[in-house]
């Protein structure tokens, strides 16, 4: 995974991933500070095919009691995805404990993630 560019190192993020099912499909967008999309829209991340049985204590669903049937977060994919149009998962949100990797669950089959420019290369 790339770093974070230096200059937003300690900072709050300022983009938002959105990650969600439309049609069958997973699609991703990157939203940026003044709510303008950042990259995408709907970033095509493959098919929903994948289900799992969502409890309400397993990483990432802290902010709602998600039970039941739920399609699986390509999250692999989706990080790729950010990286090659220029983000990463802020690291802070990697760290905490509640969260899938950085991934927040936020409705049954829609998925957000705090994001930050990446470093030159």
């Amino acid at each position: 995974m790339p770093d974070a560019h230096p200059a937003h190192s300690g900072l709050p993020s300022l983009y938002l991933a959105e990650v969600g099912v439309f049609r069958g499909r997973w699609t991703m967008s990157v939203i940026g500070p003044d709510q303008g999309v950042a990259a995408g829209p709907n970033l095509d991340l493959g098919p929903a095919k994948a289900f799992t049985q969502a409890h309400p204590d397993d990483p990432g669903r802290y902010l709602i009691a998600m039970t039941g049937r739920v399609p699986v977060l390509p999250r692999d994919k989706a990080v790729r995805m950010l990286a090659e149009h220029g983000f990463v998962v802020a690291g802070a949100a990697r760290e905490e404990a509640r969260t899938d990797c950085g991934w927040t669950q936020v409705a049954g089959s829609e998925w957000t993630a705090p994001c930050q420019p990446v470093a030159a290369p």
